[in-house]
């Protein structure tokens, strides 16, 4: 794990909450005819941007407890075995896309609040543990703390632009 850094849960949910924060600011500017109306070249709205965020972030709550990432997450194990995510986001986007923008919200708003609640109770050591330790059918080597930041505040950060071009076509 060479090159890896070593990361606190205090640290950890100090950067979630401020990239939580800067993302349902930046979110609060837009209008609800811009959330829900202009598609990008995939047919996505900014909603089905976010409840995408939201079924991420739920499957690394479910991951660190223990449970099935993919079966939260409403993925057939084939699906989730071929590691195709334009597959995997198509069948999310597909199964959510039809959901209100209060409810896509609210659900972001609880899964984030429930992974944070549950980080808190971790140890800075839980965060170094590989991936593995928390998914017994994988081997993958990297901290869990990696695939948090990827599936929170570094996912909001790569979806902003996509959503800014959806919300704000130039």
């Amino acid at each position: 794990m060479s090159g890896e850094i070593q990361v606190t849960t205090a640290e950890l949910v100090r950067r979630m909450q401020q990239g939580w924060n800067e993302f349902q600011a930046y979110l609060k500017t837009l209008t609800v005819e811009q959330m829900t109306q202009p598609t990008d070249a995939a047919g996505w709205t900014v909603k089905d941007h976010v409840m995408h965020l939201a079924v991420w972030e739920d499957g690394i709550y479910a991951l660190l407890r223990r449970q099935s990432r993919p079966e939260r997450m409403g993925l057939d194990a084939e699906t989730w075995e071929s590691g195709d995510y334009d597959r995997m986001n198509a069948i999310i986007q597909q199964c959510h896309r039809d959901k209100s923008l209060k409810d896509v919200l609210d659900s972001f708003q609880e899964t984030h609040r429930q992974l944070v609640d549950h980080i808190q109770t971790l140890s800075d050591a839980d965060l170094m543990r590989p991936y593995r330790d928390y998914a017994p059918n994988s081997t993958a080597d990297r901290p869990v703390y990696v695939y948090i930041v990827g599936n929170t505040y570094g996912h909001y950060e790569e979806h902003h632009p996509w959503i800014d071009a959806i919300a704000n076509p130039r």
